[in-house]
This record gives structure tokens, C-alpha cells and sequence, in this order.
């Protein structure tokens, strides 16, 4: 007779074979043993099946077309058998006692639908300069809807239930369909911190998070649900317009140092348009007054000369 598992531990991933086996072997090292591992392949052409089939009977591997990260998610979530569902990205890793921990929270705390962690994060070039991470944190809907996305998916742990009242991931979101859902349940239930850091969060080149491009339209498909689902709870506003201002400020930027100065002009345009006072959160407090007033526009004084001649050339 099976016994349905405590814990449903989701792991989406593509193409990550090798840093999948490492995220695998840290979810099977967990304390709490009662758990069930479901890997989601997203149309990976990599070792991906081999990797998960060697990682033992407690994983349970389920290959689909590519639809990206939150499709997968939800694959794993229909697939979940378990009272509380943790997620894990392929690139990422846990603490043992992860779970554990987070189990004695909730059943200490049965109120709380949502519960999220501290975590290490470091680059994979230089492992020895990690940071703890998040450096604020966000308890309320109100503190996550009107600040930063404190909530990372590698530490977070739900309960089931909360899946059948608020629904789950947004397909259609490529970016921010993580932010969008603990929205949804913060709104339902409370949400929790537990100030331990029992995970640790890779960045590496091919991190969706080094993508601007793959995540410009997701994030402004997240801003306008912002402003239709929540503009009475906003405390500005303006805040969606000014968030999704600063990252076309940064895709533009990022833009810039590829080379790609048509894109880049485009960008800091549109940037500039929605909020024009943009460039002064890039200038440090110490500056120079005089300096204040010129290096906010000196990334697009000499984006707009270089794009000038770029055209004038062809």
C-alpha cells in the first residue's frame, strides 16, 4: 500500500542536466523522507531524462513540449500528491534540513498558506562571494505588492489547499508569473518568513534572469495586471509605470553593451517617456551636484549620437 507523500517537492527544468543531478541530490538529502520529487522537463535535448531516471524511485519524471517555467510548474502541481508543495529550480540548491524546518513551521502556524525563506546567493564563476538574500522582506500583501519580490521559488513551501482556492502560475506571464501568484495567495491567506537561509540560489549566463530579452514582455504583462487587478492598493499609483520604466532603462543599457544601439535607443526612449526623472536612481547620493545633473542623461547622450551615426552609415 502507498502511503501519499508528505511533501511534493517540484522541480522544473531544460536543458540543465548537470546543475539538475546537483538540484536532485540536495532535495534527496532532505531530512524529512516522506517527500515525492517530480521533475517537469520543458522539452529539454540534453542527459535530463537519464539524469532524473539514475536519481532513484522517489522521483517521478513527466517530459512535455517547451512552454516555459510556469507551465512546468503547473504540470508539477496537478502531478502533486503531497499536503505541502515546495519548488526548486534546476539550478538551484537546498540546505538538508530545508523542509523540515519549514514543516515545523507550518504545522506550528496552521494560518499561514505561504511560507519563504532566507537564501545564499552567489555567481558560479566566483562561488566564494555569496551574499544572504533577501535584504528586505516582505510579510503582507500589501509589503509584497508595493515593494521588490522578496519571494524567491527555490524557498518557498505552500500549502496544497492554496492552489485550489487562488489558482496557480500564469502561463502567459514569461517573467514575474512567480510575483503574480504569491500575490494571489498573500491576498487569500497569510504569508510567512522564516529568517533561515536553508537555500542557495545559482546565477549563471543561462539564468532566464540574465534574459532581457525573454523577460521584457513578461515583466510588462505583470505591470498591467498590477494596475487592473490591484491600482486601489497601490500606495503610488505610478508604480508599475515607474518599475517597468526602470527595467526598459536597463534592457536599453543591456542592450547598449551588446552592441545593439537601435534597440537600446528604443528602449531608453520609451524608458524616458514614462518617467523622466528615471536617471536619477542610478546617480550615487555623494555625487557632485553638477555631476547629478549629467549622469543621468550621459547614457543617452552618447547612445543618441552613436545611434545617429549608426544610421547615418547605413
Amino acid at each position: 500500500m502507498h502511503h501519499a507523500p508528505l511533501v511534493s517537492v517540484i522541480i522544473p527544468t531544460f536543458n540543465r542536466a548537470a546543475m539538475l543531478r546537483e538540484a536532485l541530490e540536495s532535495a534527496l538529502r532532505q531530512t524529512v523522507k516522506n517527500i515525492e520529487v517530480i521533475v517537469i522537463d520543458d522539452g529539454s535535448t540534453d542527459d535530463t531524462f537519464q539524469v532524473a531516471q539514475a536519481a532513484g524511485d522517489k522521483v517521478r519524471y513527466f517530459l512535455q513540449p517547451n512552454q516555459g517555467v510556469a507551465a512546468a510548474r503547473n504540470r508539477g502541481i496537478r502531478e502533486a500528491r503531497g499536503r505541502y508543495v515546495a519548488f526548486l529550480d534546476s539550478d538551484d540548491l537546498w540546505l538538508p534540513n530545508k523542509l523540515e524546518r519549514q514543516i515545523d513551521y507550518f504545522r506550528a502556524h496552521r494560518e499561514v498558506g505561504l511560507l519563504y525563506t532566507r537564501m545564499w546567493s552567489y555567481d558560479v564563476a566566483d562561488p566564494e562571494k555569496r551574499q544572504l538574500e533577501p535584504k528586505t522582506v516582505a510579510k503582507t500583501f500589501d509589503a509584497l505588492l508595493n515593494g521588490p519580490n522578496t519571494v524567491t521559488s527555490s524557498t518557498v513551501m505552500v500549502r496544497r489547499e492554496c492552489f485550489d482556492l487562488v489558482g496557480v502560475f500564469n502561463p502567459l506571464l514569461r517573467a514575474s508569473e512567480d510575483h503574480e501568484l504569491w500575490l494571489r495567495i498573500a491576498r487569500r491567506f497569510p504569508i510567512a518568513f522564516l529568517d533561515e537561509a536553508l537555500a542557495i540560489y545559482r546565477r549563471h549566463k543561462k539564468s532566464i534572469n540574465a534574459d532581457h530579452a525573454t523577460l521584457y514582455e513578461g515583466y510588462r504583462g505583470f505591470y498591467e495586471i498590477l494596475v487592473n487587478e490591484y491600482s486601489t492598493r497601490l500606495h503610488n499609483p505610478k508604480l508599475a509605470e515607474q518599475r517597468l520604466a526602470k527595467f526598459e532603462y536597463l534592457c536599453g543599457t543591456s542592450a547598449l553593451k551588446r552592441g545593439e544601439r537601435r534597440k537600446a535607443l528604443k528602449l531608453i526612449r520609451s524608458a524616458l517617456a514614462r518617467d523622466a526623472a528615471l536617471g536619477q536612481q542610478f546617480v550615487k547620493k555623494d555625487t557632485p551636484w553638477h555631476a547629478k545633473l549629467w549622469l543621468p542623461i550621459k547614457p543617452y547622450a552618447a547612445l543618441t549620437v552613436s545611434a545617429l551615426k549608426s544610421v547615418a552609415s547605413n
